[in-house]
């Protein structure tokens, strides 16, 4: 007996108009979590953007029973036709744009005019972790689609390589942490081929550091061999090359911006953080109104209108809480409230 199909999508004309004004200009990111949203583990599908001080905004959010490229094709193809209906209704009528994006109203009513002289709304970019099914169904909705992997996400799976999933008689050698460095170095270097002779160039030289750098001498020629195999069965194929290397990047853009699917992940994070209270959701109908009437609703109120602080202001500012506490007179040791928990006091 087939299990029922459970489809839901979330929108509101805030959310629209937010991928209408910045997704052509900075991209956007799509990912999926299962993790502590409902009890069935139906996953949750995010589709964000972000602004021009690169702070994460929400586009539409889909729920379904799962994952795959027929049921992101529905809910992608579901959104590029509302982004396009909504840039119709604003060429019309610019009073439909939602009151807090007044501010953005001159940039946002041009991008419309945009999508409806050339009838077609497309993200400069996707960002995606390295799944197939949402590689699929981007460029079924968008065939000429710019489908970056999620740098972070790369990394990660080379650092735990040996798990990756592969030839299963390989014997792949788990590496030290200081290899694992020097393999993600010699990777770095050829993440950055540009174009079909730097691949060949770049390439080389990371098949030599390899042989002559992680791990040199006869003894290990197995092993050397095996993690050559491993990077050309997942990362050196005609599907993934050009997602995670420069080659792929949209042109006159560097990685320099476009390069992690963070601000996706980070928007997962909040969502527990604040909305779920770092607690398992069990109602997938509490899910959805919490979604419907609150998670829009909070980035529409406070919709991010300046630049996120210098990284060294906020590493300076970690310095001295960290001197303020380690000094020992610093934190004053208040006891507990009514409510039994502990409190502390800065001292002036």
């Amino acid at each position: 007996k087939e299990k029922p199909e459970f489809r839901i999508g979330i929108k509101c004309s805030y959310a629209i108009q937010v991928l209408l004004l910045y997704g052509a200009e900075y991209g956007a990111g799509l990912d999926s979590s299962y993790r502590h949203k409902n009890e069935n583990r139906a996953p949750v599908t995010f589709l964000t953007t972000t602004d021009e001080n690169e702070r994460m905004v929400p586009g539409l959010v889909f729920i379904s029973g799962d994952v795959t490229t027929e049921t992101l094709i529905l809910f992608l193809a579901t959104v590029k036709e509302l982004v396009e209906d909504v840039a119709l209704d604003i060429v019309g009528d610019p009073t439909v744009i939602d009151g807090v994006l007044q501010l953005h109203q001159e940039k946002l009513i041009a991008a419309a005019h945009e999508v409806v002289e050339t009838g077609d709304w497309v993200p400069l970019f996707f960002m995606i972790d390295k799944c197939r099914a949402e590689y699929h169904a981007i460029l079924h909705v968008w065939p000429e689609a710019c489908i970056r992997l999620c740098q972070f996400h790369v990394i990660q799976s080379i650092i735990r390589w040996e798990d990756e999933h592969g030839d299963p008689e390989s014997q792949r050698p788990s590496l030290k942490r200081p290899k694992q460095h020097m393999l993600l170095y010699a990777f770095r270097g050829l993440q950055r081929a540009y174009d079909e002779e730097t691949w060949d160039t770049e390439k080389a030289l990371f098949l030599e550091r390899i042989r002559t750098v992680i791990l040199p001498g006869h003894k290990n020629r197995q092993a050397r061999e095996a993690i050559i195999q491993y990077f050309e069965r997942n990362w050196f194929t005609a599907f993934w090359r050009d997602l995670w290397t420069d080659i792929g990047l949209p042109p006159g853009h560097n990685c320099d911006r476009i390069s992690t699917n963070n601000f996706t992940e980070r928007a997962f994070k909040t969502f527990d953080q604040i909305f779920l209270d770092n607690r398992a959701n069990k109602s997938i109908f509490r899910l959805i109104l919490i979604i419907a009437n609150e998670w829009f609703e909070y980035y529409r109120q406070w919709h991010p209108t300046h630049a996120k602080p210098p990284n060294k202001d906020y590493l300076d500012m970690w310095k001295k809480a960290y001197d303020v506490w380690d000094s020992g007179a610093g934190i004053v040791d208040m006891g507990t409230n009514e409510k039994g928990q502990c409190v502390w006091r800065v001292a002036a």
